[in-house]
């Protein structure tokens, strides 16, 4: 696994003065959480969670919804945005699918791609095809249309814009990015959603083996959601990152970057159906 980088990436997002973003929050993207997948009763909570977020960021009506997936664009050594017209896609599970397209925010990908810059991470921006018009469409990753289900179903949806953010230049520069799109989006109303999923070696028979560090970072997560405060969770060290294998930490940096004070969460579940853990927290604005 990738460096996260040195110093207390806690302490960079404390201090910043920076707009509100009116909706923040962490989602999973288990395709195991869509509605129509097979019951289970460990996934209940999640769900729940995951529909009281969406119907929360309908209520706050943003300009712009910005989503972190850990399965769409990856660049090294660059925040990788999607730079399309359109971003469409399909997700299935069990007996039933899930498909959505929806209109990129190509105005707002100048102040994602200025705040990279300011924050030390070079952005890429990712076309295909064509500049303009319905092939100018990139497709959608289950990172991203699990929480758009939850989001926006197949409602209205605000423009939406989506960041990869690089795992080899280390977790600050993220931290600081999240504090510059906070500073830079003006009187934009944003939305911002971490696209992640917690540990992936809670079980010998999961495809990335057991590790007992997997336990020791989902309950830092838990903790540290609870709290409101993911500075902790941004400053693990590495080995334990590596140990524990989660997609999450280079999204949550992101997120962490937007929060200047503890924001208690609400909306919070945990769940471990199977080898990996999943959460949902969603932050008000303080």
């Amino acid at each position: 696994m990738p460096r996260q980088g040195s110093g207390s990436a806690g302490g960079i997002a404390q201090g910043v003065m920076s707009m509100p973003i009116v909706f923040k929050a962490i989602m999973p993207h288990g395709d195991e959480l869509l509605p129509f997948s097979p019951e289970d009763a460990a996934l209940l909570p999640l769900r729940r969670s995951m529909a009281a977020i969406g119907a929360a960021l309908r209520r706050a009506a943003p300009d712009v919804l910005v989503i972190a997936s850990p399965h769409h664009l990856r660049v090294p050594g660059h925040l990788a945005i999607a730079d399309t017209a359109y971003a469409e896609g399909q997700v299935t599970s069990g007996r039933d699918s899930y498909r959505r397209q929806v209109s990129i925010d190509r105005r707002f990908n100048d102040v994602l791609a200025a705040a990279a810059a300011r924050a030390g991470l070079p952005p890429a921006r990712a076309g295909f095809q064509t500049a303009e018009g319905p092939l100018s469409t990139l497709p959608l990753d289950f990172g991203t249309l699990v929480p758009l289900h939850y989001l926006i179903g197949q409602g209205s949806s605000p423009p939406v814009c989506i960041v990869g953010p690089p795992r080899d230049l280390g977790i600050v520069p993220l931290v600081r990015f999240g504090a510059e799109i906070a500073q830079g989006a003006g009187e934009r109303r944003v939305a911002f959603v971490a696209s992640a999923d917690l540990a992936h070696a809670h079980r010998p028979d999961g495809p990335y083996g057991y590790d007992p560090a997997a336990a020791t970072y989902d309950a830092e997560a838990q903790a540290a959601a609870f709290h409101g405060d993911l500075g902790p969770l941004c400053a693990l060290p590495d080995s334990l990152i590596a140990a524990a294998k989660p997609d999450a930490p280079w999204q949550v940096a992101i997120l962490h970057g937007m929060m200047p004070e503890p924001v208690p969460a609400r909306d919070a579940a945990y769940g471990r159906p199977s080898y990996f853990g999943m959460m949902t927290a969603r932050f008000d604005a303080p």
